[in-house]
């Protein structure tokens, strides 16, 4: 690995992290609103302990063609190194739009969306991104214009190139949405009902293994969107979702290390072309409320609960690898606010909370007012490689430092006010606890007991921003991310312990990072 890419900056030994939706394992009790809140972690039943590798970022396939993925050329692996380890993943809906072209002088096929296709060269960028920052991949083959053997030929260059880095390849995106093509404008799809796509995927599967035997493949990546609709959305569960995962195991479980599923709780409908009142009708445009309100909260927990649910009775390991806050590119003003930084933290704490053992949040880095973490503000910028952040990338940074840890039961005594909180022990016997406040009325104390620990000092790290529809200035331990893309905390107060209960003023939607040592 590069000098230049070694992480700049550790969060504190000690750590509580005050950034999240109410979940349910933080259960509120009765209390005035604007009240004194209290929270209590119990040290003594630690949890699930969260990978290294929790937290990944996704990609469309057909960035792989573009130079700032080259670690050499611009500030994107610093972006990641910040993270620390991670998996990168290449597919989403253009995998099935890009052409695969091992001769790049050979003429793009016509159904390739805008000429998107993929090289062996670019195959090679993306090796040396892995390479530089430790990162593993995921990579997607094209299953919606069927041909087994262009895919089989990919993964053979892929595992030639990409080396050990390579965790798996995936065939297809969400082929359970493939029926939705023309609503969803996501490019022409073979239709696929579980079966068939069992047949085909078998076939990919023989041709892949003689291609790059030592080579895992993984799915199925199916969609599960919803729409903000108490009814529609378990509707669409059951008809589009529920129906694929069990096929799917016992096709291929026995095969697989991971069950893939994909998840965003809302959808803009706009960009299917809805009118405003047709929206309205099936639950409305996301904002900014809907995604911080306990309501989604405890639907966004109740699917991955169900998802977890499915992973383990066979045996595999649950993987979002593809989620962020608002499908279909997200929604300006709603997905690059700081609302949907807190959203971020509590979301991810939440999955690895019930037993996720990776999330990719996916990026669309040419749009900077979608739900990317990281992106372009022009083309100049882009050709220069140097990228910027959004707010909801401190929120990522602020859970990546828990990473390793335990997850610590926690309960919440917030009253009506919505008000959450995480907490993991690290392997030195820190404890970190995430408390978010997504509550716009909510200003006041929170105290926070750890039962069982006999820590008597804190660091505590601010997420914070001018509002919740703040879409610039947010800062995380009162520093932001410099231009070459590497972060260095500057604030970091210190606070005492009154009887083993720490007291924090939270002003306003913010989150704090507590360490206690």
């Amino acid at each position: 690995m590069r000098s230049k890419l070694i992480r700049t900056y550790r969060f504190s030994t000690v750590g509580i992290c005050l950034a999240l939706p109410l979940s349910l394992s933080a259960v509120p009790a009765t209390a005035e609103p604007n009240a004194d809140v209290v929270i209590h972690v119990d040290t003594s039943r630690p949890g699930r302990t969260i990978a290294p590798d929790f937290l990944g970022l996704s990609f469309e396939a057909d960035l792989m063609h573009e130079e700032w993925i080259d670690p050499a050329f611009g500030n994107i692996d610093t972006l990641l190194e910040n993270f620390g380890a991670g998996n990168l993943r290449f597919s989403a809906n253009q995998v099935d739009n890009t052409a695969w072209m091992p001769d790049p002088a050979a003429s793009v096929p016509n159904w390739a969306k805008n000429g998107q296709h993929v090289t062996p060269e670019d195959l090679s960028r993306v090796g040396a991104l892995a390479e530089a920052t430790g990162w593993s991949v995921d990579l997607g083959v094209n299953l919606g214009h069927f041909d087994p053997a262009a895919a089989a030929d990919q993964a053979r260059e892929a595992q030639a190139r990409i080396g050990d880095s390579l965790r798996s390849i995936q065939i297809g995106n969400e082929p359970n949405f493939y029926m939705l093509a023309p609503i969803t404008k996501s490019g022409d799809r073979k239709i696929y009902i579980p079966s068939t796509y069992i047949t085909d995927a078998q076939i990919y599967r023989t041709a892949i293994r003689a291609a790059a035997p030592e080579v895992r493949i993984e799915g199925p990546n199916t969609a599960g969107a919803s729409v903000g609709n108490e009814i529609l959305d378990p509707l669409l569960s059951e008809a589009l979702v529920n129906p694929w995962l069990g096929p799917y195991i016992e096709a291929f479980g026995s095969e697989s290390q991971y069950l893939n599923q994909h998840y965003y709780p809302f959808i803009n409908t706009a960009r299917l072309g809805f009118s405003s009142g047709s929206s309205e009708f099936i639950g409305g445009l996301p904002s900014i409320e809907k995604l911080m309100s306990r309501k989604n909260a405890d639907k966004q927990t109740t699917f991955i609960r169900d998802f977890v649910a499915t992973a383990e009775s066979a045996g595999l390991e649950p993987r979002l690898t593809e989620t962020n806050s608002v499908a279909k590119e997200g929604r300006e003003g709603v997905t690059n606010s700081f609302g949907a930084a807190l959203w971020t933290v509590d979301y991810l704490m939440t999955a690895a909370r019930e037993g996720v053992v990776s999330v990719n949040l996916h990026n669309q880095p040419n749009d900077c007012e979608s739900y990317s973490l990281v992106c372009f503000a022009d083309d100049a910028a882009r050709l220069a490689g140097n990228a910027q952040v959004n707010p909801n990338y401190y929120g990522a940074l602020m859970v990546s430092g828990l990473a390793g840890g335990q997850i610590l039961p926690t309960t919440v005594d917030s009253g009506e006010s919505h008000i959450t909180s995480h907490a993991v022990q690290m392997p030195d016997g820190t404890v970190k606890v995430i408390v978010d406040n997504m509550d716009p009325t909510f200003t006041g104390d929170i105290y926070v007991q750890i039962d069982g620990h006999d820590g008597t000092a804190a660091h505590v790290q601010r997420l914070t921003a001018p509002s919740a529809d703040a879409t610039e200035a947010t800062s995380f331990a009162g520093s932001v991310v410099a231009r070459d893309g590497t972060f260095t905390p500057i604030a970091n107060e210190e606070i005492r312990s009154n009887d083993y209960r720490f007291q924090v003023r939270i002003d306003g939607p913010s989150a704090v990072l507590l360490s206690v040592d």
